[in-house]
This record gives structure tokens, sequence and C-alpha cells, in this order.
């Protein structure tokens, strides 16, 4: 039973005493307790760090370029383990001068890297991918006061090459420099390596045959003869020779021939040659290989032709002048020049 807290009467279940009117019954305000709703033990830690993520730099790719930063580093495909890896013999083609454009030229597949000064497997890339630029043998033969060994190209790894001093092509593992034969700035001339005493390994300027550019596109001109790149010295074929040749020398006279092949490496050459431009005197020889561009009589071992291409030729020693020769293409009608050298 409810009573009045003021007065004592009976409330009787009423909101306000019927004898004081003080109010009855009110609701208690509800306080609100806190609560945790997690347990003791940290689940989370009280900061979660998120990982940054960076993006590395995309530097752009040079052209002919697989290479990192430095060529040289161990384990770069097609970098020789030991300078006999290098050795690619005689029996492929060498290296020497051809026309900028010319089918045979060589593109380095490093080349922008060589051209920062870089040490790089000179790796050819192109038509000549999977070959290397190499050498014939391991000596280095003399030649007055020179060094020097024959360049070769074939499969596998490749010499060492850096551009030192802005213009030369040196071996790292000789004391060798690319050299243009006898600095003949003229298609067909070999190039090898060659080095001196001391800094006479490094003639450059001028018409300097050690003076080289590496360009843009691969290709290694030297360095005053942009029309002109290292290419493989392919071996000319005997087949790419037949047909009539007219020669001419001063003042021994003028011959008309033609050369009939019996193979890549062998041919018949005959015709008549016209003494003092008129004494007509007829003759004929075999010709075998030589080297990748030279024919010699096989009757006579001094006798050699010499073929700069499918077009020019030559027989040292002797004044020449080249005479443009009149050979119709194969179903076309079309005449062809060609120009001989006695």
């Amino acid at each position: 039973m409810n009573f009045c807290p003021n007065c004592g009467a009976k409330a009787n279940g009423g909101a306000f005493c019927t004898q004081c009117g003080t109010a009855l019954n009110q609701p208690q305000p509800v306080v609100a307790q806190e609560v945790n709703s997690f347990p003791d033990t940290k689940v989370f830690p009280d900061t979660i760090q998120t990982p940054v993520y960076t993006a590395l730099p995309v530097a752009p790719t040079p052209m002919y370029t697989a290479l990192p930063l430095t060529a040289a580093a161990v384990g770069t495909p097609g970098a020789a383990q030991n300078k006999a890896d290098t050795v690619k013999g005689s029996t492929g083609p060498s290296m020497c001068l051809v026309k900028k454009g010319d089918k045979h030229q060589l593109r380095l597949k490093f080349a922008p890297n060589l051209k920062r000064g870089e040490s790089v497997p000179a790796l050819l890339g192109g038509v000549h991918d999977g070959m290397a630029i190499g050498r014939q043998y391991l000596e280095e033969n003399i030649h007055g006061e020179w060094r020097y060994t024959e360049s070769a190209l074939g499969p596998g790894a490749g010499v060492q090459l850096q551009l030192e001093r802005g213009e030369f092509l040196k071996l790292q593992d000789s004391d060798l420099v690319l050299d243009v034969s006898f600095w003949t700035m003229t298609e067909g001339t070999s190039v090898n390596f060659v080095g001196g005493s001391g800094e006479r390994t490094y003639l450059g300027g001028g018409e300097a045959g050690r003076s080289w550019v590496v360009n843009n596109d691969g290709t290694i001109s030297p360095k005053n003869y942009s029309g002109l790149v290292l290419g493989a010295a392919v071996p000319i074929k005997a087949t790419e020779l037949a047909g009539c040749w007219n020669c001419c020398c001063f003042p021994g006279g003028s011959a008309v021939m033609n050369i009939t092949a019996e193979s890549d490496d062998v041919y018949q050459e005959c015709g008549i040659f016209f003494l003092f431009f008129v004494i007509p005197i007829p003759y004929g020889k075999k010709r075998v290989r030589k080297s990748a561009k030279q024919f010699v009589n096989s009757a006579d071992a001094g006798d050699v032709s010499i073929f700069k291409n499918a077009n020019k030729f030559w027989f040292p020693p002797g004044m020449a002048v080249a005479v443009e020769d009149v050979k119709r293409g194969k179903g076309k009608g079309k005449e062809k020049g060609r120009e001989g050298r006695v």
C-alpha cells in the first residue's frame, strides 16, 4: 500500500495525494550505465598502418637494347666468359666497310649503351640476329710497329667493346681498337683490331681509320664518312659474277671477257685482250676462290682478281681505269652496269 511521503495519507494508487496534493508515483529517470561491449583482450592494434605502394619509375626503352645501365654486369646474355669464347675462326665472314643501307650492314643490339660509354658485348641485331662480332684467332700478329687481330663474325658470345675518348672502339680484353685497314675509306675495305705502343693505339681525327661514330639506328660509321658503316664481308659467289665484262688498263690495253661459274667458288674466264688497244690476243683461265672477295688463277698464284662487289673488280698492280660494262638482265631486257679494273 502506498502512502504520501509528505503527509502520510493513503495514496490509493492516485497520481496526487488527496490530502496535501503532493505528486505521487513519478517515473524515475533512467541513468545510462557505461557498458564495455568489447572483451578486455585487444584484437586489433590501436593504429592500423596502411601499406604504401610506390610505383617504380619507367624509363623509355632505347632502340636495340635490353641491357641494364651497366651492360657488363655478370650474367649478361652474350657476354663472353673468357677470351677464347670470342674466337670465331676463319670460315665465317669478317668485317668490312659497306654503304649505309646495304643489306650486309651490321647493327649492334646495345648501341645506345655503347654510345653512353658503357662496356657491351658486341651482339648483332636485325638480319644478323644471333650473330656477334668476334676474332678469327687469339694471337696478335705483328706488322711493323702494329699489333693486330683479324675480325670475324659468328654465333655465340661477342667481344666486349667500349667507346673510349668519344671515338675509339676498344676491346676490353686486349689493348686493341677497331681499325679500317690502311685507313682506306672505301666500300669493301676490311676492318680489324689494331694496337700500337702506348698512345700510338689512339690515333684519331681527320682521316683516321680508328675514329668511329655510333649511330642512333645501331650502325657504326667512320667518323668523317657517314655514308659508310660496318658490314659483313660476305663472300661474293662466282654465280653472282657470271656475265660479260669490259676492262681497261693504260697503257697496256683493254679486254672483253665472259665469266661462266662452275660453282660458287670456281669460274671460267675467257675473252680477248687488245694489246695497246689494237692487237687482239685470245685467252682463257680458270679461277678459284682465294678469300671472300678474291679469285686466283689456278695456274698462276700471282694472278688474282679482287672484287670490290659483284659489279667492280681490279687486278693489282698497275694503273686502273673503271669501265662500264653492259649485262642483260635475265628475261627483262634491262642493262646492268659493271666496272672492271686492270
